[in-house]
């Protein structure tokens, strides 16, 4: 019953090819039930929300068997959704360059004998420094595009492109090995594009760096204990028997580099702390940074990193260790792209929060395959619909007069509160309507309202 605005129909039909015909109704229905859900967002409320025209009967059958076999039993695929979305990603918002990806994984919260895929994880909302704690629930693999608008100073946004299942059990791929697949697509689909990829220090691994490919640099955490070398091999002596050395002599581990950097003060030569000014979570802050050049076997093999150790002078932050596979970056793009990956950690917080994707009850392996990666490919669309048209929208003008301090007009809620208003403001027009039609749209009203209940 809901009409789908023009501005997001231009969008959605760019999905179109990953889909059959019957199936892309579905979506689109779907992606306008689930932006107009008032409730939680199980797979009934959200159907009975794309088609509010008709009051729900628990008594009755329900009708909604398209909308369950749409993850169940449909033949879409969610690389063939993904590829779609990237292009939409891609040509939408104006990508050039060197193209900035973000990976990381997060807990979906979910329970049930016969849920598929299901494992105890570390839940990192609940886990402190002194106690981990776990939670049973899928544990999913999320890479994203990182988006910095050219018309505003916002904090950087995340857009979800693939999401990959870690099971639980030997024997099955980690984290970073799911990473690494998730790259390699879309290093396939974009054979001439350059990337980023930004990680925390669970990603600073072998499984995923050691034979990196040439079109891709790393940015991402390392230990403070790492065992690294010097990249320089001295020259052996022609008289010397055995096997030749790989690297050089054993280098300052990074946290001993930061000891060294205190010890010297304000002497002169390698090892000083130096101070840089960078633009991170949104304000200017004045860092101090000590920088080299090493081999790490343990991750990289032969092929050398820039270490860069970041201590905050106000204490604000704790020292971090930092590393990257580009040789040629200067320290502030380090610390810059690095401070990037905090939006992936706000894609998370949203995804629950406000796109609810814990919320629908599903158990069989199609089902749980299919439906997060969908609801994460629905919010890029949404966030796409805002930073290309959405924010100077008559919605969007109207909700930013009434905007309090501490709202933002660039979070996915308020994105969300904009479509919606724009899709009731499309659907119910009273001039174009006779009285019958009016009567009916209250009706309809009433019972999009009732399932919020």
């Amino acid at each position: 019953m809901w009409y789908m605005i023009e501005s997001l129909d231009v969008l959605v039909d760019d999905l179109s090819g990953a889909f059959t015909r019957s199936s892309f109704r579905t979506a689109c229905q779907f992606l306008v039930g689930w932006v107009m859900c008032l409730g939680k967002h199980t797979l009934g409320r959200t159907a009975h929300s794309a088609q509010p025209q008709t009051a729900p009967a628990p008594a009755a059958r329900h009708g909604l068997d398209g909308y369950y076999n749409f993850f169940e039993r449909s033949a879409w695929t969610t690389s063939g959704l993904a590829y779609h979305l990237a292009v939409l990603v891609f040509t939408r918002l104006k990508l050039l360059g060197r193209i900035t990806l973000l990976v990381d994984d997060t807990l979906a919260h979910k329970r049930g004998q016969s849920v598929w895929g299901l494992g105890w994880w570390r839940d990192a909302v609940a886990s402190t420094q002194k106690r981990v704690a776990t939670a049973s629930g899928h544990n999913w693999v999320v890479l994203a595009v990182a988006y910095s608008p050219p018309f505003c100073t916002t904090p950087i946004f995340a857009l979800p492109l693939l999401a990959r299942l870690h099971l639980p059990g030997q024997g099955q791929s980690s984290c970073p090995v799911l990473a690494k697949a998730m790259l390699a697509e879309v290093l396939g689909w974009f054979p001439k594009h350059t990337f980023t990829l930004v990680g925390d220090g669970a990603y600073a691994c072998k499984e995923l760096l050691l034979d990196l490919d040439e079109r891709v640099v790393f940015v991402g955490r390392m230990r403070g204990d790492a065992c690294v070398y010097d990249p320089q091999v001295p020259q052996a002596p022609k008289s010397k028997r055995g096997r030749k050395a790989r690297k050089g002599p054993k280098l300052p581990k990074p946290r001993e580099a930061a000891a060294r950097a205190d010890r010297k003060g304000a002497a002169e030569g390698s090892w000083l702390w130096r101070t840089i000014e960078v633009a991170i979570y949104g304000e200017s802050r004045c860092l101090s940074v000590v920088s080299y050049e090493a081999v790490w076997p343990r991750v990289r093999g032969l092929h050398p990193v820039q270490i860069v150790v970041v201590r905050d002078p106000e204490s604000r932050m704790k020292d971090c260790y930092l590393f990257t596979t580009d040789l040629t970056g200067t320290v502030n793009w380090v610390v810059t792209q690095f401070a990037w990956r905090w939006a992936i950690e706000v894609l998370f917080r949203a995804s629950k929060q406000v796109m609810d994707i814990e919320a629908p009850k599903h158990w069989s392996q199609a089902s749980v395959e299919k439906l997060a990666p969908w609801v994460w490919s629905m919010q890029t669309v949404i966030m796409v619909w805002y930073l290309t048209g959405g924010h100077t929208s008559p919605e969007a003008l109207e909700m930013r007069e009434v905007m309090g301090d501490w709202d933002s007009e660039w979070s996915l809620r308020h994105m969300l509160q904009v479509m919606r208003r724009a899709i009731l403001n499309a659907t119910i027009n009273p001039n174009s309507a006779d009285e019958d039609q009016l009567k009916e749209m209250v009706e309809t009203l009433k019972n999009w309202v009732n399932l919020a209940a």
